[in-house]
């Protein structure tokens, strides 16, 4: 917590939270709760795995699907 509001006052660009990181959140949890992949393991990893994957890049400006098509190769 401390680091955070040291790099807050260093660099005034920086978000004093991370509300945008919790929000960013529970669209991931609310789509794995309709989507009943959480009621197995295997169906809840796959899934978190896509979407940082998706996410991530999105955030970087890269095609999502590429990057995923990349992965797979």
């Amino acid at each position: 917590m401390l680091d955070r509001v040291w790099r807050f006052l260093k660099d005034p660009d920086s978000p004093p939270t991370n509300n945008a990181a919790e929000r960013s959140l529970r669209t991931v949890v609310m789509a794995r709760k309709v989507s009943q992949c959480s009621k197995h393991e295997v169906g809840a990893q796959t899934y978190m795995r896509i979407k940082s994957t998706v996410e991530t890049a999105r955030l970087r400006g890269q095609d999502p699907v590429a990057v995923l098509t990349g992965l797979m190769r």
